[in-house]
Formats: structure tokens, sequence, C-alpha cells
């Protein structure tokens, strides 16, 4: 923006507190929410006064305000093109905005059409063909007969979801079922959920999973989903959404019956079902509301919410019952995922890669590690698919291991991250499923007999920093732990404290990290500050484990092999039988 007329365009890094909270308490004054953004640009009077801003968030501009003494100015669109000009850069070809009506002109002079309306609020984007091209897509797909139609998350799919599907199913000829296509930070990935609903729908003929969009339940149309919360702005998202429903998807379709679960606990998703029993009879729709499936001995509705929280909070065992079965692979993946972030994240540890330092590590951080977890997780499923499909081969695991190695030096530019933990939780995840796959429970012993099983007849690894170890010093290798179950981390699974779960590890194995950093004589020594560290008070300990992770650093020692085995034993406390 020209400087001449006073007013400066900026850029308004948001990763600095100082300036969020300063966009914060600008759109507070104009009375709007702050929402979070990738990308924000704010403009300034010649006194630095903030007297406008604009954000993006993935495809979706929000949070466009001016404040009342420059509204003559003409400043959105200076800031308009500013974000158009990043999203063009970051190659985001369609911009979706929800404003209100009054605004709609100003959009409009920027080359936004407008797609959907609900109570005050417009839906307008750049694009004007795709919502018709996804339409188009939606009416060439067969259907006959009575036609139905459910709108689903299923993140993760649960035994509820596919109960409430095949009620569906009984009840028409053809039954669409629609996944909301948004990927939430923490979630499964939409092209995951999309591939479950239709590994567990494959035996219901009449069902088609059709392509999501951002037309349905989306980030763009009805944002209040994503944050559970009822607001001032909550019915006009409802209204949107169930506008670009009635006048574009429903006819696209032909359906005659929309169907949804009850709700008695969500005040969201009920306020949803409600608005739907109102409208939709009007449109000739039928709305079908099906008791949700409830389950275990407190007889509470199965949900989505809650299989997610028994995984984030290391209680995968129990959300296996609770989810389809084509989604068992990607529930042990994410335990796998968790257990490895919960050992990343406790801190201090050691000479290890914390929330706090990169410990004795010169090329690894935290971010890394956080990649690499993520690269992984999708090759802890694939080996959960092989497990589950039949008795595993060892030249199939040793397949999926190369590419998993090849997806984790890809995610940290060539550093290895979790090569030793890929390995050991990776035969855990294999072990974990093939025993749900025979039917059998998942305990820590039988999980270990599995592992063990598996492990003897596997090759041994060569050219690893643990192999050159095992050949100089004659200790055991990963291969050797794991024929044995891997009793370690078995051991301190039973134990609550998990910094003194480390340091018993740290106090007990032979780790070849250490012994290849400090010889013989430092892993003595870490084995016997760890034990001394195991003797001191509670109060004493984080001060203690600080001196450590500095005395580590300074010898550059880092006791990874422990690290992985406390990931292991989270892992398997996990997923075992309570």
């Amino acid at each position: 923006m020209d400087t001449s007329s006073g007013f400066e365009l900026r850029d308004m890094p948001l990763s600095l507190d100082f300036m969020a909270k300063r966009r914060d308490e600008f759109l507070a004054s104009c009375g709007l929410r702050s929402e979070p953004a990738d990308y924000a640009v704010g403009v300034y009077d010649s006194s630095d006064r903030l007297v406008g801003t604009a954000s993006l968030s993935g495809d979706v501009i929000k949070c466009v305000a001016t404040a009342p003494c420059v509204r003559g100015e003409s400043l959105t669109p200076a800031m308009l093109t500013s974000i158009m000009e990043y999203a063009s850069r970051h190659g985001i070809r369609n911009l979706r905005v929800f404003t209100k009506p009054e605004y709609e002109s100003a959009f409009a002079l920027m080359a936004f059409h407008k797609t959907g309306e609900g109570e005050g609020c417009v839906m307008m984007e750049q694009d004007p063909g795709r919502l018709r091209r996804y339409c188009d897509y939606l009416g060439q797909l067969e259907r006959h007969g009575r036609v139905g139609c459910i709108v689903v998350n299923a993140n993760p799919m649960t035994i509820g979801h596919l109960y409430l599907i095949e009620k569906a199913a009984a009840e028409t000829d053809t039954l669409f079922v629609i996944p909301v296509a948004d990927d939430i930070d923490g979630g499964f990935s939409y092209r995951c959920r999309v591939r479950i609903l239709r590994r567990a729908t494959a035996h219901l003929p009449s069902v088609q999973v059709v392509e999501g969009s951002p037309y349905a339940v989306s980030r763009s149309t009805f944002p209040s989903y994503f944050i559970k919360e009822l607001s001032d702005v909550t019915a006009a998202h409802i209204s949107l959404d169930l506008d670009l429903f009635l006048r574009h998807i429903a006819p696209a379709l032909s359906v005659d019956v929309r169907f949804v679960g009850t709700e008695t606990k969500d005040p969201l998703t009920a306020a949803y079902n409600e608005e739907m029993h109102r409208r939709l009879p009007s449109a000739g729709i039928e709305l079908r509301e099906i008791p949700r499936l409830a389950t275990g001995c407190d007889g509470l509705p199965v949900s989505a919410s809650r299989v997610r929280e028994l995984i984030d909070t290391g209680r995968s065992g129990e959300a296996l019952s609770l989810v389809a079965e084509a989604a068992i692979p990607n529930v042990l993946a994410r335990a796998a995922s968790v257990a490895l972030r919960d050992e990343l994240d406790l801190t201090p540890k050691p000479g290890l890669v914390d929330r706090a330092n990169r410990g004795a590590h010169r090329d690894m951080d935290y971010p890394m590690m956080m990649r690499s977890i993520t690269a992984l997780e999708p090759v802890f499923a694939r080996l959960a698919e092989i497990a589950i499909n039949g008795e595993p081969d060892a030249a199939d695991l040793q397949t999926i291991g190369i590419e998993g190695e090849r997806r984790m030096l890809e995610a940290t530019g060539g550093v290895n991250t979790h090569r030793g933990a890929l390995f050991s939780i990776g035969l855990a995840v294999v072990a974990a499923a093939r025993i749900h796959s025979l039917g059998r429970c998942l305990t820590i012993s039988a999980i270990r007999k599995m592992i063990s099983s598996i492990a003897c007849r596997m090759p041994r690894p060569e050219g690893t920093h643990g192999d050159g170890v095992r050949k100089r010093y004659g200790i055991p290798g990963a291969l050797e732990a794991a024929r044995e179950g891997y009793p370690e981390a078995a051991h301190v699974a039973s134990m609550s404290d998990p910094h003194r779960m480390l340091l018993s590890l740290m106090s007990r194995i032979e780790d070849s990290n250490v012994w290849h950093r400090a010889g013989a004589d430092g892993a003595a020594y870490v084995k016997t500050v760890s034990r001394q560290a195991l003797k001191v008070s509670e109060s004493e300990m984080p001060g203690l484990l600080r001196q450590l992770d500095a005395d580590f650093m300074a010898r550059r020692i880092s006791p990874g092999g422990a690290a992985d085995m406390l990931a292991l034993a989270f892992f398997l406390r996990a997923v075992s039988c309570r």
C-alpha cells in the first residue's frame, strides 16, 4: 500500500505472541472473535496504530476488519490483494470467504462469487465453477430407488458409524456417504478416513462412499463444528451449510432421506439436527434420526471423540473395541505415534532431544523429531494391515521397514531419528495387530510372545550402528532384544513415573547408542549414575535430571536405546488389556 496515503500494509507474523495479541485485541474491538490463521496482514496509520486486518486459514479468508474511523478509506481491497498474492505464491487457486451480506459487493469487486447464504452470512469463492463441477460429479453417480444420504466425519470410524450406515442402508436402495473433507489437526487424515469408510462398507452393495468437498460440513461452511461450541454465529454456520446441501448437493444426488444419529450430549450437533428437522421436510427430504449405538458397562453412546481421547491418553486398548475393524490398523498406528510423542515430550531427559533442548545431538531437534514421527505413522498402519490379513512374512515386513526408513530420512533431511524405534515399535504393532486378528486378548505377555515369534524368523540387520557395536563389543543387538520379547520395556511398563521408567531402562539395558558414542566406560557410567538417580526423592529428581542432561551433553552421550524402549513401554501399556 502506498505509504503516502498515510497507511502502511504489513505482514503480521502470528507466531510472535505480541503480534497475535495485537490482532486479537483489534478484532475484539471490532466485535469479532479471533480464529487461528496461517497468514495475516495489517494496515497501520501514521501513528502506527493497527486500523485493519485480514487473515487466511487454509483457503479461507477470515477475520477481515477495519476500524470505524477508516471505513471510507478502501483498505479492504488492499488487504485482500495481499492475501490473494500470498495464496497464489503457495499454490492456493480458489479462495473462499465467509462474510456478512453487506460486504458481498466489496468481495464481488475482487472477483468473488456467491455460492451459498445463511442467516446474516454469505459464502463466496473465486472459482464459480468448482461447486458446479462437484455437483456434476455427484450427478453422474449411479443410483436407483429410494436414495439416502449421510454426512459423516468418522474421525476415526467407530462401530457407531457402521451401525448408522447399516441401518440407513436397510431403509434405502442407494445410500451415499459423504465424508467431511477437512483435515483436522491431531485427527485422522481425509484420505485415511475415506479408505477406512470404503473398506468398512464393502459388504453393503447399496452404499457408495463419495468424495467429500468444502461444501458439506467444512471449515468454510460450518466452522463451529470444528471447534464444538455454540456461539452467536452458530445459527449462521448451520443455515449456510444446509443452504448448500438443499440448493446443490441434495438435488445432485436426488436425495429422498438424510440420516443422522441422535444427539443428547453435544449441543451443537443437537442444534444442527433440530434445524434439519425444520428445513428438510419443506424441501421434500425426510430426516431420519436413528438412536445412537451405546456399548460398555457405562452405557454411553459410541463416539469418535471418545475414541480419540482414549488414544491420546494412552488407552488405545479400550479404543479398539469401539472402532470399526477397518480402522484397527490406523488406531494401532496412532497409538504408536502417541507413544513416540509422549517419549519425545518427556522433559528433561539426559542427553536426549526433548522440549527443552536437542540433548547431545547436533543434527536433531524437537520439530525434526515430530516430523519423523508423523512420517512413520502410515508405515505403522501398513505393518498392522499386513499382520491383520495373515501371518506376516519377514520379507514383507522388511520391505515396509525400508520404506519407513526412506520416509523418515525424507522428513528429516537424511538424519536417522527413529530407525531403532521403527524396528522395535514396528514389531510391537505387528504383534498387536496379529493377536487382535486372532481374537485373543491383548496382554503384554501375549504381545511379547508374538514379538519373539516374529523376530526369530527375521534376518539379522547388517551395517547399522547397533550391528557394529555388537560385533565390536560382543553385546546383544536389537534382534536379540526382540527375540527375547523386550523384557526391559515390559518390566517398566508397570511403573507410573515416566522419568523413573527411563532411568530404570538406562540402568539396565545395553544401549548400543551409548556404546557407539562412549564405549564401555561410557556405558558403565550411564548405568551407575542412573542407579544413583533412582534413589533420590521426588523433590530432588527434577534438578538432578537437569544436571544429568548437562553432563550427558558435555560428554556427547545419548541413551537413544533407552528412549526407544521407553516409547515401546508406553505403547505396550496403551494397547494392552487392563
